[in-house]
């Protein structure tokens, strides 16, 4: 028999964590491991030019601490807070891709990232150094930016 009412619309890929119902999927996917891409990275930010001065500093940074990041679920790594001066921040976290940065978000609808994703994730390695990238709907996190002293999205 049909089913008959409204259908639901698919629209832009969304994050595990963002205001919206629970959904089976959404639990689903923030039970996956944390699964990590280079395929989309922005090589030429100052980012990367600047302030990854060596392979060896991206192994011993960068690739140690996805590598650990492997290891957990969407859902662990959502719930690590601390930073900010009061401990109770989110390490981890989606920001509005219309807060990027001018020269960032030009790259990002260059890219034409903007048509399907209305966030970027911030993932937390160290005190102030941070990935930012954005995850599609199957949970990967694609690597984009490289900030190492957190001033893409400087904390308030």
């Amino acid at each position: 028999m049909p089913k008959t009412g409204k259908q639901k619309k698919h629209g832009r890929s969304k994050f595990p964590g963002e205001d919206q119902k629970p959904t089976k999927e959404k639990n689903q996917r923030n039970n996956k491991h944390f699964v990590w891409s280079l395929k989309k990275c922005l090589w030429e930010h100052d980012g990367w030019k600047q302030d990854c001065e060596s392979i060896q500093f991206f192994a011993e940074n960068i690739i140690t601490k996805l590598k650990d990041f492997e290891t957990m679920t969407w859902q662990e790594i959502l719930d690590t807070s601390g930073g900010k001066s009061c401990g109770n921040g989110n390490n981890h976290h989606d920001i509005p891709a219309n807060q990027l940065p001018k020269n960032e978000k030009i790259e990002f609808i260059k890219k034409k990232y903007m048509e399907d994703y209305e966030k970027v994730f911030s993932l937390r390695l160290t005190g102030k150094m941070r990935l930012i990238g954005i995850v599609d709907d199957i949970n990967i996190f694609y690597i984009l930016w490289f900030d190492r002293h957190h001033t893409i999205f400087p904390s308030n």
